[in-house]
């Protein structure tokens, strides 16, 4: 089969997704001076979702939401009109601060976030896009928001979002009681090599300037024993997006054990939603736009839709 181009399967792919965004609160611990390998001096902010929403019901998420409609039209399509993808450490533009705009106001709109956040503060740490085999999809950029204080008085928005909750990157991958989606793990998982706030933060404007955030959007993969995501690293990718779109209602079977899969591929990139020996993890050999990923097992609940 003849596999075209990442770019071009992308935006064959994007064509009618809803554009969002999010904001990642990093908060600073009080006193959280000791920090190594498991144990960080800063905590992430989660809304968990109304079980009567369409979209990821009772998992735990960033805050975000769609773009408004008086907006919509000027992001339309955003990857395809633009053919920018990506984001790089040049000054925002109109269209980007647009999407800049969204996650502070979805921000304050669900948690009554008291304090002000100038938009330029922001600093983009992914661009996710809904799998092809999900009905409801969305292109989201996650920015990273970094907060000193500790005084923060929130509340959850009613009739939308049931609680809100702080974890520590650890705590939230450990804890088999919490639901995440697969992109929340995986951008969960990037904060495992920085226990320390100050160490993130320079990291996260040190990648911000060296490096592209590039759209990614999952392949899911049903395998004999499990599900995985296939993430644009891995060298399978191209090929799965093409077999995707083949047909985009139904998810990407093949004959194999995860295994079995993993060890047909040079590199991999990709995530173990589910399996039937209950282990779940992100498998990568190669690093996501400046990213590296923790490979340790995970223990919450891995939602596939």
């Amino acid at each position: 089969m003849m596999v075209r181009s990442i770019t071009n399967l992308l935006k064959l792919a994007s064509a009618g997704v809803r554009e969002s965004a999010s904001c990642i609160i990093v908060q600073k611990i009080a006193n959280g001076n000791h920090c190594f390998h498991n144990v960080f001096d800063y905590r992430l902010l989660f809304v968990k979702r109304h079980q009567k929403l369409k979209s990821w019901p009772g998992a735990l998420t960033f805050p975000g939401g769609v773009i408004d409609r008086k907006e919509s039209e000027s992001v339309k399509n955003f990857s395809q009109v633009t053919n920018i993808d990506k984001f790089t450490a040049s000054a925002p533009s109109d269209i980007e601060n647009v999407y800049r705009k969204t996650a502070v106001r979805e921000l304050i709109e669900e948690t009554e976030f008291p304090l002000t956040i100038p938009i330029n503060t922001l600093i983009p740490w992914s661009i996710w896009q809904t799998p092809l085999s999900i009905p409801r999809r969305f292109n989201t950029i996650f920015y990273l928001v970094f907060v000193d204080t500790n005084e923060l008085s929130l509340c959850p928005r009613e009739g939308e979002i049931e609680s809100l909750h702080w974890h520590s990157p650890a705590e939230v991958l450990k804890d088999s009681s919490v639901n995440l989606a697969p992109v929340t793990v995986a951008d969960v998982s990037k904060f495992h090599s920085f226990p320390c706030y100050d160490q993130l933060k320079k990291f996260a404007k040190q990648r911000y300037n060296d490096y592209q955030t590039v759209q990614c959007m999952p392949v899911i993969v049903r395998l004999k024993d499990g599900l995985i995501g296939v993430n644009p690293n891995d060298s399978f990718y191209s090929e799965a997006l093409e077999l995707q779109l083949e047909d985009r209602t139904q998810l990407l079977s093949i004959d194999s054990t995860i295994e079995e899969f993993c060890e047909g591929h040079e590199v991999l990139c990709r995530e173990i939603i589910s399996s039937k020996d209950g282990k779940r993890k992100i498998i990568s050999s190669s690093l996501w736009d400046g990213h590296s990923v923790s490979d340790e097992l995970f223990q919450c609940k891995i939602m596939s839709q």
